[in-house]
């Protein structure tokens, strides 16, 4: 695969920083590092910078690969998650696939708040010590419903 394949570069990092941190870290860091990238390129487009489409595509499919790594995990029978908390991670990646495409049909600034406060709240729920993470499951669905509200 190239470098510049986003999947390349998105699993790439995942793997390198998985030997130097634990795995709720690792994706919390990555997600928020994603919602940066999607935050600064809102900003410049409602700045009016005229943002190559190759540009925004790259971006929105560096978090689309991200979610669709998360997804594959998901998948795994032995997932330590529970499966309904399983289940919800994997209807937030879609919705998440679906916001993707919508953005590339029309991109506008606004469209990409939802993918980025999505990111920014499960990377705070990933945060949390697993002994203060028992209200976990709670905030995948509250943050499917923030999404949809701002849909």
């Amino acid at each position: 695969m190239s470098s510049k394949n986003p999947y390349s570069q998105a699993a790439g990092a995942y793997v390198k920083m998985a030997t130097a941190t634990d795995q709720r870290t690792l994706e919390a860091t990555v997600l928020l590092q994603s919602a940066q990238k999607l935050e600064e390129l809102a900003q410049r487009l409602r700045d009016g910078e005229k943002v190559r489409l190759e540009e925004i595509g790259e971006t929105l499919n560096h978090n689309q690969k991200l979610w669709q790594l998360f997804v594959s995990d998901m998948d795994n029978p032995g997932h330590p998650l529970p499966q309904e908390l399983r289940n919800n991670v994997a209807s937030l990646a879609f919705f998440v696939f679906k916001r993707t495409q919508e953005i590339l049909v029309d991109t506008t600034p606004e469209k990409f708040q939802v993918l980025i406060n999505i990111n920014r709240c499960i990377a705070a729920g990933l945060m949390k010590k697993p002994e203060t993470a028992a209200a976990a499951p709670k905030q995948v669905p509250e943050a499917r419903m923030a999404a949809d509200s701002m849909a």
